[in-house]
């Protein structure tokens, strides 16, 4: 039976397992992970390179009112809802079972059109914060970075090649966000840092201008999901990642924090900046975090517009689910399952309802998918599971899960 979806955490500067857990679990449960990037559905945009943007200054804001203060690293904490991806560093192999290939009824999405996103921009910048001010994707899209003068109090002035900041935060397709940066007692551009910022002059950059109030710039991107979905941002409880599905509640499925380097420093966060990939086939969520001056951190999540968009079908399923309406949890998990085929739990959820719905057969081949993709995890949980009671003893279910 489909619970409240389960919790993956990323922490900065870790490498670490993920666990699959599937929809029996009472309440989420965070555990530490790096973070996936399996791609789920086709992006409509072809590849092209935007020219770099410029978002104008807004009010002139207060200087520091005192020399530079060191603070431990807040380490990004990502809590994902759903989470199925089978390790905590490589990226999802392309899945050779499919829903194609198991035969479960097909979806329509509607055509391609451009994403919606309600709570961004909205505006960065209130006084004593340095967010980064400069960020975008490498040439070749492998790499998200952010920049800017975040932690410097150069005694002789900043040194050449600082130009665009003194501290860098990056991350990969898979993997936490780390940082690199200027050593600001020595005062020397290392080689590693350097690497950082000729990347990001590569690519097509967004530049922030300091000042208090200012917007960052929209998202603008298609994707294959318009008709339905709308994404959402919060910076509530966290910085929160989700959507809804129509007029439906909204639901945030990823949830972006740090983890503060001593009780007593408390952060707030919002949201940075918000990029499509040059192939239009991700978003790039830079969230900055601060607690006082010269205390700031930047957190990058990167998901796949299909991994985003079956969180969004998932969790919107889920609650129908808790009130017993399988029907339409069945359609909107069958729509999850679609969206991003590399991930086990819409398909197993979709396989329960579609128990509790007496369709044996499209039950078959849910489950097929969920266990071909989540592995021994799935097989072992699914007997246990109540909502298989009608079909527990049948021989296709017996033969899956032995």
């Amino acid at each position: 039976m489909p619970h409240a979806p389960s919790s993956l955490m990323l922490v900065a500067l870790a490498a670490l397992t993920i666990p699959l857990v599937h929809c029996k679990d009472t309440k989420p449960e965070a555990s530490p992970a790096a973070s996936s990037a399996s791609v789920g559905a086709a992006s409509t945009g072809a590849s092209a390179k935007a020219a770099a943007s410029v978002v104008e200054p807004g009010p002139a804001r207060p200087t520091h009112s005192g020399p530079r203060k060191v603070f431990a690293n807040a380490p990004s904490v990502v809590a994902v809802a759903g989470a199925s991806d089978p390790d905590g560093g490589a990226p999802a192999p392309a899945p050779t079972v499919t829903p194609a290939s198991v035969g479960l009824p097909t979806v329509d999405f509607g055509p391609p059109g451009p994403l919606v996103m309600k709570g961004y921009p909205a505006p960065i910048g209130s006084g004593m914060d340095d967010p980064a001010t400069v960020f975008g994707y490498s040439k070749d899209g492998a790499e998200v970075i952010a920049c800017g003068h975040m932690g410097a109090g150069y005694g002789d002035g900043p040194p050449k090649g600082t130009e665009l900041g003194d501290r860098c935060y990056f991350a990969a397709a898979t993997g936490p966000t780390k940082i690199v940066g200027v050593d600001p007692d020595k005062g020397v551009v290392g080689p590693a840092f350097a690497e950082k910022i000729t990347a990001l002059k590569g690519g097509s950059p967004t530049h922030v201008a300091k000042g208090m109030g200012v917007l960052p710039p929209a998202v603008v991107t298609p994707w294959a999901f318009a008709r339905d979905l709308t994404v959402e941002v919060s910076s509530d409880n966290g910085l929160r990642i989700g959507g809804r599905v129509g007029a439906e509640d909204p639901v945030f499925s990823v949830t972006v924090s740090v983890k503060p380097p001593t009780p007593d420093l408390q952060y707030s966060g919002s949201w940075n900046g918000i990029l499509a990939s040059p192939d239009r086939s991700e978003l790039a969520f830079i969230g900055h975090f601060f607690c006082m001056e010269w205390c700031n951190e930047v957190s990058i999540v990167r998901l796949p517009l299909g991994r985003l968009a079956s969180l969004i079908y998932n969790d919107t399923g889920f609650r129908h689910h808790q009130k017993k309406d399988y029907a339409g949890s069945r359609d909107l998990f069958l729509k999850a399952t679609w969206a991003n085929p590399s991930a086990a739990l819409p398909p197993y959820n979709l396989a329960c309802a579609y128990a509790l719905t007496n369709d044996a057969v499209n039950a078959e081949k849910a489950l097929k998918l969920a266990i071909a993709v989540g592995g021994p995890k799935v097989k072992a949980r699914a007997p246990k599971d109540p909502d298989f009671k009608s079909v527990a003893t049948a021989k296709w279910f017996v033969d899956l899960t032995k």
